[in-house]
């Protein structure tokens, strides 16, 4: 039985190999998305512990994922991780301002990423801290859940 069901939302060929068979041997589902609207899909339609995502992914606009997550009803609640080579202070800001979990600089090294994932998942207020959905007007949760 998987440890959890992870959606990795990365447009890089090289880290959805090198990360997703990663997490598969630490015994977690994963699922690949390389665009947008692939990752809004498959959000749409199952169930995920969390999603692991580019700062900036692929789409029609070049769109940060993490913004689009946090206002689909159907995915507020799903924790995000960024895993991206956009590694400024700047771009740190970005993905806590969306609300992400955490913010991982490329190059990470797996076993990195693998307690990342675990740290989140492991969390025994994750469900009822992100019960609530996020409503429109920006009022988010601090990135630390306080």
């Amino acid at each position: 039985m998987a440890k959890g069901r992870i959606l990795l939302a990365h447009g890089n060929d090289d880290c959805q190999t090198i990360y997703g068979s990663a997490l598969r041997y630490e015994g977690y589902e994963v699922d690949i998305a390389a665009d947008v609207e692939t990752a809004l899909a498959r959000l749409g339609s199952l169930s995920y512990d969390l999603v692991i995502a580019d700062l900036y992914l692929r789409s029609s606009a070049d769109e940060c994922l993490i913004r689009r997550v946090r206002h689909e009803a159907t995915a507020a609640h799903v924790p995000v991780i960024v895993l991206t080579g956009w590694s400024t202070d700047a771009h740190r800001k970005v993905a806590m301002d969306e609300a992400a979990d955490d913010f991982l600089p490329l190059p990470t090294r797996p076993r990195e990423l693998a307690a990342a994932v675990a740290a989140i998942l492991d969390q025994p207020r994750r469900a009822a801290r992100r019960s609530e959905p996020i409503d429109s007007e920006g009022d988010r949760p601090m990135a630390n859940g306080l």
